[in-house]
């Protein structure tokens, strides 16, 4: 009887560590992660080929899913800016879409944060900085 109540003491400690010091990365968070950083690297490959400016949020885990809201659309204005380009759209087709999807999944799965600023009150950056912001805030959301 003691081990069973000594058992279940060290769990409730661990369950309100957790809760105090940032619950860890859900199962579908730890699948989407990676696979949005390697699907960047395929963009970075070719990143002088691109030349667009996009709005680049900062990073603000209060503000995760207008964050990342913002960077969806962002995508999906990169993918609109290189359709007349046949060799880059060819060439990132795939991994556009798969972002795009992952992106909106990881949205859906962050909190909602207070007051966040609209997408267009960001800077605009080029596409190197963006996807390099981009990759920074998915890394950090990793830890």
């Amino acid at each position: 009887m003691m081990c069973k109540v000594l058992i279940f003491s060290c769990i409730s400690v661990a369950l309100l560590m957790t809760t105090a010091y940032g619950a860890s990365l859900s199962p579908e968070k730890l699948e989407i992660l990676p696979a949005l950083i390697k699907d960047l690297e395929i963009l970075e490959e070719s990143k002088n080929k691109i030349h667009v400016v996009l709005y680049t949020p900062n990073e603000i885990k209060e503000c995760s899913q207008q964050t990342l809201q913002c960077y969806l659309e962002e995508m999906v204005m990169l993918e609109k800016e290189i359709e007349d380009e046949p060799e880059i759209k060819n060439e990132f087709k795939n991994a556009l879409q798969n972002i795009k999807k992952n992106l909106h999944r990881l949205k859906d799965l962050s909190p909602t944060g207070g007051e966040c600023k609209i997408c267009e009150a960001n800077d605009k950056k080029n596409f190197p900085d963006f996807l390099q912001q981009l990759t920074n805030l998915l890394r950090s959301m990793q830890k």
